[in-house]
């Protein structure tokens, strides 16, 4: 039996996925094996795919054109380590550098530098943010559940880039409110447990997820 299962229910006339944690060892890995075949289910219904439903992977519309892409700890690392740089050469060459002279580790967008010709270079490693956006109406409590792995994870990288001196001094760099938002959300999360997890954790198998369930 899954740990994670993923499930329906009908609302207003919508058809919303949920997910229903089976088992309380169950780690972010079990939720990422159980997520993963949404965005290649090509029955449920995706509002910006091809007569509404292709894969994520055959998308034409690719919001990776502008997304505001924190990359998770665990991404950070593995996305690196998979380039063959260290930390500050992969922050150097990857990240914006706008935004990191305003403490922020937002990948190169517009669009996102991992994308060629339409498809991500990096699909197997892609950040949280990535991996669970799909354009499909989700139960309420299921976003939550995905807002706060999300958030935790890209407070981490924020953590851990500030303990090994990543990140350049920011002075007087402006900010816009989309940055403000951000930072101010990073601070909400950068000292829980659930950003301490990623901190920890060498894979998404090491973190609980019951640490995300409310």
């Amino acid at each position: 039996m899954s740990k994670v299962s993923i499930g329906q229910k009908e609302d207003n006339g919508k058809i919303l996925l949920g997910i229903k944690v089976e088992d309380d060892s169950a780690s972010l890995q079990d939720l990422l094996d159980a997520w993963q075949p949404l965005c290649d289910d090509t029955l449920i219904h995706k509002e910006y795919a091809a007569a509404y439903h292709d894969a994520c992977k055959a998308c034409q519309v690719n919001c990776c054109n502008s997304a505001y892409v924190i990359p998770d700890l665990i991404a950070f690392k593995k996305i690196a380590a998979r380039l063959d740089l260290d930390y500050q050469d992969f922050i150097r060459q990857y990240f914006q550098k706008e935004k990191l002279a305003a403490g922020l580790l937002r990948l190169s967008p517009d669009p996102c530098i991992f994308l060629q010709e339409r498809i991500c270079s990096i699909y197997a490693l892609r950040s949280l943010i990535c991996r669970f956006y799909i354009c499909t109406p989700l139960q309420g409590q299921t976003e939550e559940l995905i807002y706060k792995i999300s958030w935790a994870g890209a407070a981490a990288t924020q953590v851990f880039a500030e303990q090994q001196g990543l990140l350049p001094q920011t002075g007087d760099a402006s900010r816009s409110s989309f940055d403000l938002l951000f930072l101010q959300l990073l601070e909400q999360y950068r000292h829980t447990q659930m950003v301490e997890s990623f901190l920890q954790a060498d894979d998404y198998s090491d973190i609980p997820l019951g640490l995300f369930v409310s």
